[in-house]
């Protein structure tokens, strides 16, 4: 290569030039770097040669300093190395800092490849298993399902004039006009025929889920697509039941008004204790809505007679069963099962490692996930079931303790061996203690029923109001004192100078005699955390609601 003749001195020899070129050629750094380098040899090379008097002398010392230099690759080395060490500190820092982040994310990657190695094998079918999960061992039995269904393909909607009244599970006939009623009624007979099916479904023993088992994934868009539209059609049917209800006792039909919410109780027992939670939800708010349909009704009606009461007593005693399971979690876990087989790897042992989908069911907290990230010590697939195993194990053993026993949460309990740390599984408490309260304010909800039906009953056919629980239990009419979940012995009962009162102690476990909690709004409702839980007399607020 020829030496570029403006980058030195006219009088610095030509074998000198080239050099330097050379060097700074090998250098390779930056061009700020190569410049100041060229520049150093160049102020090396003009000072040794100054001194020279002709160009051979100095042709003959520039030779001379190239031969104590040496080999240009070598200088350059040393130079090139000269310079890093002439680095500021913070540039040091920044370099060293750089590498340690190269560093670390090449083996962050290395360590996540087996999040992309692998593929899941599927071995349950989750959809076949929860169809078979609640069948009865007769499979020629009917099953009420089936009813529903139909049901829900005749339903008929309500008039655009009655959208907004009859939307509401407690409707109130009296501010109705005579227009609005012969809507209402017409309304009423179009659906008749989806209400007969509704009625033979609830009159049906056996009950099972069934879901479509051409899904092969309980996560398929189109699975829970289907339950989310069946399940609101199931509540229209529901509404119209509780409107054909008040009807009824509006034409002063209460019998048959009371045994449509009997009615109601069955249809929401049904999907008690079966299925996803979402479904089970379904069946606790319109078995609640029964409860609290009838005790409307008789809230006002005042003087029904003792046979009616009788009837109605008994048919709430063939359907209370202290012992039932209103939630069960084995629909949820199976949910996650699939997801996990979806997931993970399986060696056909029982383990496996999680794929990148999968990460999420084994991830912990951002602790336990940083050291996974080191040492790739993440849960495998029996870790992962094991845990959620444990977690409903747990959650479904929290249901049959009462909330005034003072019951452990459903949150992590290291000292049991829980490592609720998942990241997953860590979301998932809050929103099942919520089910559990629900559950035992349903429990409660009924027990409150049964018992006022009881004292009114009483009332009725001995012309007074019991001075206790106590005597309702004596004299036949309650086969054992109500006792309250959330206090210290049966509901609270007491005599008023214009009937009664019958309370539970409510979610703050506190007898607060008999005062209503206020919802939010400041206004007195039922179920609020704040009081107590009163179930007659029916507030009005309650009853509007």
């Amino acid at each position: 290569m020829e030496p570029n003749p403006d980058r030195g001195p006219a009088e610095l020899p030509r074998c000198a030039a080239e050099y330097i070129d050379q060097v700074v050629r090998q250098v390779r750094c930056r061009k700020r770097v190569r410049a100041e380098v060229h520049e150093e040899l160049r102020a090396h090379f003009e000072d040794d040669l100054r001194d020279c008097a002709d160009a051979q002398q100095r042709e003959a010392r520039a030779r001379k300093l190239i031969e104590q230099f040496g080999d240009a690759k070598l200088l350059a080395a040393l130079c090139r190395r000269a310079k890093k060490r002439c680095r500021p500190l913070w540039q040091k820092a920044l370099v060293r800092s750089g590498q340690g982040i190269l560093v670390v994310l090449a083996y962050t990657v290395l360590c996540s490849l087996p999040l992309f190695l692998g593929r899941p094998t599927i071995r349950v079918n989750y959809v076949e298993w929860l169809n078979e999960r609640w069948r009865p061992q007769d499979h020629q039995a009917a099953n009420a399902a089936v009813y529903y269904e139909q049901a829900a393909g005749l339903y008929v909607k309500p008039p655009q004039e009655l959208q907004q009244n009859v939307e509401t599970a407690r409707p109130e006939l009296e501010d109705y006009n005579d227009v609005e009623l012969g809507l209402l009624a017409t309304w009423l007979d179009e659906n008749a025929p989806a209400l007969a099916k509704l009625r033979q479904g609830a009159d049906t023993p056996d009950y099972w889920p069934i879901y479509d088992t051409n899904e092969s994934s309980l996560r398929d868009p189109n699975f829970m697509d289907k339950l989310m539209d069946a399940l609101p059609k199931y509540r229209y049917l529901v509404v119209a039941l509780a409107n054909e209800a008040a009807y009824e006792v509006h034409r002063g039909r209460l019998q048959d008004g009371l045994d449509d919410c009997l009615v109601i109780r069955r249809v929401g027992r049904h999907w008690q204790g079966r299925g996803l939670l979402i479904e089970q939800l379904v069946g606790m708010a319109i078995e609640g809505l029964a409860c609290a349909r009838m005790l409307d009704i008789l809230h006002d009606q005042p003087d029904v007679p003792g046979p009616v009461l009788e009837r109605v007593q008994n048919g709430l005693r063939a359907l209370h069963d202290e012992d039932r399971c209103v939630v069960s979690f084995d629909g949820e876990k199976a949910l996650w099962y699939d997801n996990i087989q979806r997931t993970f790897t399986d060696d056909g042992k029982g383990g496996g490692h999680a794929l990148r989908q999968g990460f999420p069911f084994a991830a912990g907290d951002w602790r336990g996930n940083l050291l996974g990230v080191f040492a790739f010590d993440y849960p495998d697939r029996r870790e992962t079931m094991a845990m959620v195993e444990q977690f409903f194990e747990r959650a479904q053993s929290l249901l049959k303790a009462p909330p005034a026993e003072g019951r452990p949460y459903l949150m992590s309990d290291e000292e049991e061996g829980i490592p609720f740390g998942n990241m997953r599984l860590s979301i998932l408490p809050a929103a099942f203690e919520q089910v559990d309260r629900q559950t035992w304010a349903l429990k409660t909800g009924e027990l409150a029923t049964i018992t006022v039906v009881a004292v009114l009953r009483h009332a009725a056919e001995r012309g007074n109001l019991p001075e206790s629980l106590d005597e309702l239990v004596q004299r036949g009419y309650l086969d054992a004192l109500p006792e309250d979940p959330f206090g210290a012995g049966p509901l609270s009962y007491r005599k008023t100078s214009d009937g009664f009162l019958l309370y539970s102690w409510g979610e703050n476990l506190t007898d607060d005699g008999g005062v209503q909690g206020l919802r939010q709004g400041g206004k007195p409702g039922l179920w609020a955390d704040n009081g107590d839980w009163v179930f007659w007399p029916v507030t009005e607020a309650e009853t509007k609601r």
